[in-house]
């Protein structure tokens, strides 16, 4: 089944759709839900206020549409940028299989849109690697981040990955990191203008993301530590498989694996870091761990191994969405 999408044709698009629906086949009985006791940002406002009560069918498609959207960029970003040996789907393959993983992935929360501008980030950020114009890049890369906040508290974190990547892709330029910072706190600029404006500064707390010890909501059960297992054992086969690799690649592609590997650590607290949230937070951690665990069904030469991986986790997903196991 792997090697139908290690192929770059454009007939694999339909098979991705093709896995997205079987991963979400428990949607004909369970729809997807949108929080809505949620206040970590402007996104969970907006899909309370307009997407919740919308109907179910609708939702499922929209559903469908952005997971497709978000895995089919990811996956033209990274072979656009040469990032794998060769050109192939398995990148877009591994993040939709993962959606369906745990149950709280399957529903249309802020994190799911977040990682649009996740992925948006780390396509900005593979470009300051001998950029002619780094200031303009930079404030836009702090800009996206700084209204990434807003609309998504948790996302704060990307802060860290920016200037990381910045340390580790350009030499220290002071000038350059106060850009970058410029563009985090431009938005709150405008925000807290409008907010005094309009006689109500005091609520920019709002907006401003809360940090405390946080042990997120969730069935702990067998099939939760199968499921964290099989997760990060494909997740070091696949990063070994890229250190073999290494050596091959150039500079730059080998730079924009660093600060993928850096977006890949930073971001894994997010859960436990954040007032309030919820597993589904850890979705934007899928948008880095995704190229990297696609490197494990790349690397192998017998499609054994990552066959065994890819019915792992479409039955595995398939088995808790249904509630078989739990």
């Amino acid at each position: 089944m792997v090697a139908l999408f290690k192929d770059r044709s454009p007939a694999t698009v339909i098979w991705l759709f093709i896995l997205s629906f079987i991963v979400h086949s428990h949607f004909i009985v369970d729809f997807p839900t949108v929080p809505v006791d949620r206040a970590d940002g402007l996104l969970s406002v907006f899909l309370v206020k307009y997407v919740a009560y919308l109907n179910p069918v609708f939702i499922i498609f929209l559903y469908h549409g952005i997971v497709i959207i978000q895995a089919l960029r990811i996956n033209y970003l990274f072979n656009d940028h040469r990032m794998y040996s060769k050109s192939n789907f398995l990148a877009a393959m591994v993040y939709i299989l993962l959606t369906g993983i745990f149950k709280e992935w399957s529903n249309l929360t802020p994190a799911l849109i977040e990682n649009i501008l996740v992925i948006w980030l780390f396509a900005k950020t593979v470009r300051l690697y001998n950029n002619p114009n780094p200031k303009t890049l930079l404030f836009n890369i702090g800009l996206l981040i700084g209204v990434s906040i807003i609309l998504y508290h948790p996302s704060a974190l990307l802060i860290l990955v920016a200037f990381f990547a910045l340390t580790v892709v350009r030499p220290f330029i002071i000038t350059e990191w106060v850009v970058l910072l410029m563009g985090v706190l431009f938005p709150y600029y405008f925000l807290a203008s409008y907010l005094y404006l309009t006689d109500r500064l005091p609520s920019i707390l709002l907006y401003i993301p809360q940090w405390d010890l946080n042990i997120p909501h969730t069935v702990i059960s067998p099939a939760f530590f199968v499921t964290v297992g099989l997760i990060l054992v494909i997740l070091i086969l696949g990063m070994a498989y890229s250190q073999q690799e290494s050596r091959r690649l150039l500079i730059q592609v080998r730079k924009n694996w660093v600060v993928l590997t850096v977006m890949l650590l930073v971001m894994l607290p997010i859960p436990f870091i954040n007032r309030g949230v919820g597993i589904d937070s850890l979705l934007l951690w899928v948008v880095p761990a995704s190229p990297y665990m696609a490197k494990a069904f790349l690397g192998p030469r017998k499609n054994t191994l990552p066959n065994l991986m890819f019915w792992s986790l479409l039955v595995l997903g398939i088995l808790k969405n249904w509630e078989i196991v739990t």
